[in-house]
């Protein structure tokens, strides 16, 4: 009876381990969050020294990502800076003043929710840590949403896939002051994201029974049902493995698929993945083969798919894209103009 006893407590402490591996671990960051409070402005305006300077501390990669969340949400503010000045008469607009790269964030310390992601990808790749920047649908108390206008992070973090929302914790921040509230977005896990997050992708939902987007759409009692009932049986490690060995422009093209067969009312991002693709394909530095010749006609097709689906909305987000797509559309159609005597047969 005894030996029964220690028996089922033996199990009982592993069953307890192995679900407590998979929490988000609590931690005490207070050392680390007060070195990045102390941070010199000598190293604030070099992105490597300052990436060195806050990882100094850290003995493992939670530590190391709390440094990157802490300093980011502390130091760059949320500002979205789009304008609109356009007469046809001269052709002349101003689009978005907003940049993403990490450089870029650094530099102006305030970004919209892409430059944050991207600044704190920069600082995971940089300290070896597996990241991505997402971007996806937010919830909107269940009201269907026809675009994804939000970015965030996912990184493997000690061996486990955790989620990350620093322009959503830097306004939680920034207008209660109360840290631990925007600690909710600190890796936070997978299954407890996607109850206001959706990728675009299934695959960067990191689960194994991907939320669709009529489930996310339906709230958090659907997402639950969910879970209970569909079999985990998708493998979203090999699809990320497959897509990560794609170049970067069929990578614009497969999102683009997977935009249409997830939500085929989603034409703006539909439309930014072809310029996206389109753009890859003009800044080639090359000279013109035949198959680079093929990729501009490619993109041209792709750009004037673009124009269309930008064209069909009225936002200012939409028109800043149109007209963006109007002037590469010209200079794509330029280029195949100027070489068109050299590949008459592909026309």
């Amino acid at each position: 009876m005894h030996r029964k006893l220690l028996l089922i407590l033996f199990i009982c402490l592993l069953l307890f381990a192995s679900l407590n591996a998979q929490e988000k671990p609590a931690g005490n960051f207070g050392y680390i969050d007060k070195h990045v409070r102390k941070t010199p402005d000598s190293v604030t305006h070099n992105i490597i020294k300052l990436h060195d300077y806050l990882v100094e501390p850290a003995t493992n990669q939670t530590e190391t990502v709390r440094a990157f969340y802490y300093w980011i949400i502390k130091n760059i503010e949320y500002q979205n800076k789009v304008e609109l000045l356009y007469d046809p008469k001269v052709l002349f607009y101003i689009g978005s003043n907003n940049c993403s790269s990490p450089v870029c964030v650094l530099k102006r310390r305030m970004a919209v929710c892409e430059g944050f992601s991207r600044l704190f990808q920069y600082f995971c790749e940089q300290s070896g840590i597996e990241c991505y920047s997402i971007s996806g649908y937010i919830t909107k108390n269940g009201a269907l949403q026809d675009r994804a206008t939000h970015a965030w992070n996912v990184a493997k973090v000690d061996g486990l896939w955790f989620c990350f929302d620093l322009s959503w914790a830097y306004a939680i921040l920034h207008h209660t002051g109360i840290k631990s509230k925007a600690n909710e977005f600190f890796m936070a896990t997978p299954e407890e994201f996607v109850n206001t997050h959706l990728p675009l992708l299934p695959m960067w939902q990191f689960l194994k029974n991907p939320i669709p987007l009529e489930i996310f759409n339906a709230g958090e009692s659907a997402i639950i049902k969910h879970f209970d009932e569909v079999p985990k049986s998708y493998h979203f490690a090999d699809s990320i493995s497959e897509y990560n060995k794609l170049p970067s422009s069929k990578r614009r093209l497969k999102t683009a698929e997977e935009i249409v067969r997830v939500n085929p009312a989603n034409k703006f991002n539909l439309a930014m993945e072809y310029y996206r693709y389109a753009r890859i394909i003009l800044n080639y530095e090359g000279d013109i083969d035949v198959m680079q010749y093929y990729h501009l006609i490619k993109a041209r097709k792709k750009l004037i798919k673009a124009i269309e689906l930008f064209g069909a909305s009225t936002d200012i987000s939409s028109k800043i894209m149109n007209l963006q797509s109007m002037d590469n559309l010209r200079i794509i159609e330029r280029i195949i103009d100027q070489e068109s005597e050299n590949f008459i047969f592909l026309n």
